[in-house]
Parts: C-alpha cells; structure tokens; sequence
C-alpha cells in the first residue's frame, strides 16, 4: 500500500509504477495489479498534508526482492508512507483436495517401500 503526495502529477506518478514494475520484473516478479483507492483523509497530517491519494499494489516477487523494494519507495519524494504485507494463501477447496491426493500418494508409495523392505529382510 502506498500513500502518494496529493500534488504528485500523473506523468510522476507513472514514472514512479514504471520503476517499481521495472524492479521487480528485473528481479524476476510478477506486478499483477494496481488498485487506485483515490484520495482520501489522513489520520493525522503527514508533512502538513491532510489527505493523500492511496494505491494498493499487488505483485508476486520472493522475499530477497522487498528490501530492494522498500529502500525504492523509501527514498521516492512522493510516497508519503508505504506498507508492504505478506498475502496469506487461503485454502480453497481445489487446494484441499490436491493435498490430501498428495498426502495419498506420500501414504502409498511408503507403503510400498516397507512392504520392499520386509521382503528383502526375510
């Protein structure tokens, strides 16, 4: 989540996702999207700015990749604050069933291999 400048121009502001997709396409991510939440009110003023635009980002890149990350926005002008999260991978049914057929499998195949080395033993 970034929180941008309310006077940031929108030719800056492209510069700035530009660079960031940049990063983590170098680096070997994936950006899959970016959700403007427009301006809104700060909780409290933030270098004498009562509101800020708002922007959630979502990418998938491997955790080496965040410090790199975060060193970018923090030195970038315009973001006021920044936050980067951890998305949880919520179960979904598809994900359950997959892995009780691998835990299935897993079962199986050391059974087979007891069941090899009681007869290599007798």
């Amino acid at each position: 989540m970034l929180v941008v400048n309310p006077e940031i121009k929108k030719d800056e502001l492209e510069k700035l996702f530009n660079k960031i997709e940049t990063l983590i396409a170098k680096e070997g991510g994936n950006m899959e999207g970016v959700k403007e939440w427009g301006l809104r009110r700060l909780a409290y003023p933030i270098n004498k700015y009562k509101e800020a635009f708002y922007y959630l980002l979502y990418f998938a890149v491997s955790k080496n990749i965040v410090p790199k990350l975060e060193g970018l926005l923090r030195i970038s002008l315009p973001i006021l604050r920044y936050m980067t999260t951890r998305k949880e991978v919520v179960p979904t049914k598809k994900n359950v069933v997959t892995k009780v057929k691998d835990n299935e499998e897993k079962v199986v195949s050391e059974s087979e291999e007891v069941a090899e080395v009681t007869k290599a033993t007798e």
